[in-house]
């Protein structure tokens, strides 16, 4: 992400516009943001990163983790 103030004000109104996102934390280390994305399926991500992900302003790269299993004391 480009580091400007307008952009990220841009992007930061942008991010909480997507009933997709179900947080979105502003981190320090090697990324600026880290969301919590809520879809059906990969292909539905698939068209949410495409068309509304990636053309938010400031975007430059973004990463992707999958979960595959979320754990909790009740599944321990």
């Amino acid at each position: 992400m480009r580091h400007t103030r307008a952009d990220v004000i841009a992007f930061e109104r942008g991010i909480t516009q997507l009933p997709q996102v179900a947080a979105c934390h502003h981190i320090t280390g090697n990324f600026d943001y880290l969301l919590q994305v809520d879809v059906a399926d990969l292909p539905a991500y698939e068209d949410f990163y495409a068309n509304q992900l990636a053309a938010l302003p400031g975007v430059a790269t973004v990463t992707s983790y999958v979960t595959m299993k979320t754990l909790s004391p009740d599944t321990a």
